[in-house]
């Protein structure tokens, strides 16, 4: 019963934390006016057009669209119908998400670890992460991305806990929901077969029927969306057509002298602009990629697996310097585009600084928590690495902002959580060594099948 009121307790805790530091926070920015926060990439826009009964179209030209995922749109115009077309609409939507996140982390620290003073620390580290704050008062993806993925991972901690088929298939529509907001993770099936082998010690009784339910549901969450995408461009489309453009915009300027810098759109837009009339011929009075799209007759998917197929080209012409692109992705994705900016070109990072002490922090009482204080819990946080692993991985092949960290450095936090708190026992505890989780009894696992 005491265990219970200290559950109780510190999900009130943190309940309280998130949205008042939310709160305060959406008091103190600068606002540069309602919409300016509003309608970041699309999303809002998109989800406007649902809730008015548009359709899933694109803001402008008016067609269909699958640049941005459904999990994301739906959501948001589910708060515009409720609550109608506001800035507050926005920002409850997106506190509720973070307020869910901070909860499946706090269980998700709790099983790892069987330390409630851990759950706490790592979701009040989830609290206090100043980094994702502006991405709860702003129509972004990833509040509503980073509780997908939070979902999903305490459903297979769950699954191998206690492996059961319906659990593995919960795994798996969780992973369709988090892959229609962020298409990063469309390819994570692959590593989730390796988590399974690894979490269920090589029994193949367990792991062929949870990993065949996990797949179904998948596919089953995936389906809809994509036999949608095959009847508007007669193409596999399980993520969204907006994957192809930001590869060619990190790799086109590979043979530039200054091919280490990040490009915005800006930048990219001209030399896109240029392959298309290479390819389809110019078009007078198109001045800008949406309109030599319209002239042309092209669609959204045609454009996105040509810019594809450029970067492609640029990559195997450079493969060094691709290389050299790829590191210098990694330090930008977990230290900030500001930070990295200024290694490559010199100059003042000002905001870097925030991302650059946060991540970097974590990062380090992350490893020093890994190679010190080690225990059991080692394996029963490989899920969590892997997914950091698999994340940082593709960025680091594709495209890196920091904002790209974000729905990831929950897990990374709750490991620099663990090693705070044998750090800092007068305040988490009196033990500077880790327990012996050994000695804790696992549950008997249900029956697959």
């Amino acid at each position: 019963m005491a265990s219970q009121r200290n559950v109780l307790f510190s999900l009130a805790v943190i309940a309280l934390s998130v949205i008042l530091i939310r709160f305060v926070f959406s008091v103190v920015y600068e606002p540069n006016g309602f919409y300016d926060r509003r309608a970041p990439d699309f999303w809002l826009d998109i989800a406007r057009n649902v809730a008015n009964g548009e359709g899933y179209t694109w803001p402008g030209d008016g067609k269909p669209t699958a640049r941005r995922g459904p999990t994301v749109v739906y959501y948001f115009a589910a708060f515009i119908w409720l609550f109608g077309d506001n800035l507050w609409a926005v920002m409850m939507a997106q506190w509720l998400m973070e307020l869910g996140t901070a909860i499946l982390i706090y269980f998700i620290a709790l099983h790892i670890f069987k330390n409630q003073r851990v759950a706490l620390a790592s979701s009040l580290l989830f609290a206090c992460y100043a980094p994702g704050y502006i991405f709860t008062i702003r129509a972004w993806s990833e509040p509503i991305f980073t509780f997908t993925l939070a979902a999903f991972t305490l459903s297979t901690l769950s699954a191998l806990r206690s492996p059961a088929v319906w659990r593995f298939a919960l795994c798996g529509a969780c992973l369709g929901l988090a892959v229609l907001a962020r298409p990063i993770m469309q390819y994570y099936p692959l590593a989730m077969l390796v988590v399974i082998a690894w979490g269920l010690k090589g029994n193949w009784r367990q792991i062929i029927p949870g990993f065949a339910s996990f797949c179904l549901a998948f596919a089953l969450v995936l389906s809809p969306w994509i036999i949608r995408n095959y009847q508007l461009w007669n193409a596999f489309v399980p993520g969204s057509t907006h994957s192809g453009i930001p590869f060619y915009q990190a790799q086109y300027a590979l043979g530039e002298d200054d091919y280490l810098s990040y490009r915005t759109t800006h930048d990219w837009v001209p030399p896109l602009l240029q392959v298309l009339e290479a390819r389809y011929g110019p078009a007078p009075g198109s001045s800008d990629i949406a309109s030599f799209i319209k002239a042309k007759g092209l669609n959204e998917y045609e454009v996105d697996r040509l810019a594809l197929s450029e970067g492609l080209k640029v990559v195997r012409e450079s493969p060094g310097r691709y290389i050299e692109s790829s590191i210098i992705r990694f330090v930008r994705f977990w230290l900030g585009k500001q930070f990295t900016e200024s290694l490559i070109n010199g100059g003042e990072i000002s905001y870097g600084y925030i991302v650059m002490f946060f991540n970097g922090s974590a990062l380090v009482l992350a490893l020093v928590g890994c190679f010190y204080y080690r225990g059991d819990w080692l394996r029963l946080s490989v899920p969590l690495m892997v997914l950091v692993a698999y994340n940082m991985a593709l960025y680091m092949a594709t495209i890196a902002l920091p904002r790209f960290s974000v729905p990831i450095m929950p897990y990374v936090n709750i490991l620099a959580a663990y090693t705070l708190v044998n750090l800092l026992p007068s305040t988490f505890g009196q033990q500077r060594r880790p327990a012996n989780f050994s000695r804790i009894p696992a549950p008997q696992p249900e029956r697959v099948g």
